[in-house]
């Protein structure tokens, strides 16, 4: 039997220059359950790891344990996984090595979810805080960076947003080992060291939905998301959508599954006839030649969607198939 309390995990790849003030925010919490940190390091080559244990050691507050481990392959899921095996309470935090809780993140979270035992996922919401000075562009695209509020007011979005971002997400451990259980594999993996492929905390929440758990949303919960300089640029955002673009694709299974239907349309050349598909390709185009940032990228996320649609219809059915099996095994 899992104890109650909340256990935060924090997963890093070659975050030590960012650590301090996570860390710091976290020894500040306000609280009167138990709490514990899981510190996972993610195959990183900078002595990430190290920094951190010591700065616990050092800075540490004794209202939280510390525990960390290595989790030497690479991707955010599985060092993920690895944080959540670990943990010793119910409650799973995520927490990003870029995110600052408010200091009353970890209390909340756990009354929240004490609250409603059908609530599958908890999310929050942020502002950002930026290293070096804030893009004029930023406000237009803040959603793809995790910078926005999941809903318009607290509780039930489970048929309105309908997933949640991972940064300051809580899950219910026992879903977790359910969904493991069940025979529940990732086909998305999240972020391998620099690789910007993502999608895997969306997938937990599709998961979460098969299973009947509602996905949740409350004012309370929130946190800053610290942008480095590095990724306040238009072609890192550009990768970034190239990027949920797949994963995207990847989710369209679960999204068909939650519906209730496998007819997503295969088919476009058929849909408007052939002199019709080939007038929408030249349209496109010229789009893209003539058009701005937003228009390019527009037209990039028409030619990415057709080519999933038109090449990779086995890769659909397969995982159509596997998450059906895993589900077959929930009603067994």
């Amino acid at each position: 039997m899992l104890k109650k309390g909340v256990s935060i995990v924090l997963c890093t790849y070659n975050g030590k220059n960012r650590l301090a003030k996570t860390l710091g925010h976290l020894a500040a919490q306000k609280l009167d359950v138990p709490c514990e940190i899981i510190f996972v390091d993610n195959a990183s080559t900078d002595g990430t790891k190290a920094f951190a244990d010591t700065w616990w050691a050092t800075h540490g507050t004794s209202k939280i344990t510390y525990l960390s481990f290595e989790q030497p392959i690479p991707g955010k899921s599985y060092a993920q996984d690895l944080g959540y095996e670990k943990a010793n309470y119910n409650y799973l935090l995520v927490c990003d090595d870029d995110n600052w809780l408010c200091d009353t993140y970890v209390q909340n979270a756990f009354d929240i979810m004490e609250s409603n035992s059908q609530i599958g996922a908890l999310g929050g919401w942020c502002d950002a805080a930026f290293e070096g000075e804030k893009p004029d562009w930023f406000a237009t695209y803040s959603k793809y960076f995790a910078v926005s509020k999941q809903g318009v007011a607290s509780g039930d979005i489970t048929t309105k947003k309908g997933c949640l971002y991972g940064a300051g997400m809580v899950l219910n451990k026992t879903h977790w080992l359910e969904l493991k259980s069940l025979g529940f594999v990732h086909l998305l993996s999240c972020r391998k060291g620099t690789s910007l492929s993502s999608g895997g905390d969306t997938e937990y929440s599709y998961a979460l939905r098969l299973l009947g758990y509602k996905i949740w949303y409350d004012e309370r919960l929130y946190f800053t998301h610290y942008m480095t300089a590095g990724r306040m640029h238009l072609d890192y955002l550009s990768r970034l959508r190239k990027a949920m673009s797949y994963s995207n694709f990847i989710l369209w299974s679960y999204k068909d599954l939650i519906k209730g239907s496998s007819n997503r349309q295969w088919k476009p050349i058929q849909q408007y006839g052939v002199l019709g598909f080939v007038k929408r390709i030249l349209v496109k185009t010229r789009d893209y030649i003539t058009g701005d940032y937003e228009e390019k990228e527009k037209v990039k996320l028409y030619f990415r969607t057709l080519y999933y649609t038109l090449f990779y219809k086995k890769m659909y059915e397969e995982n159509y198939t596997f998450i059906t099996k895993w589900l077959k095994h929930k009603s067994a």
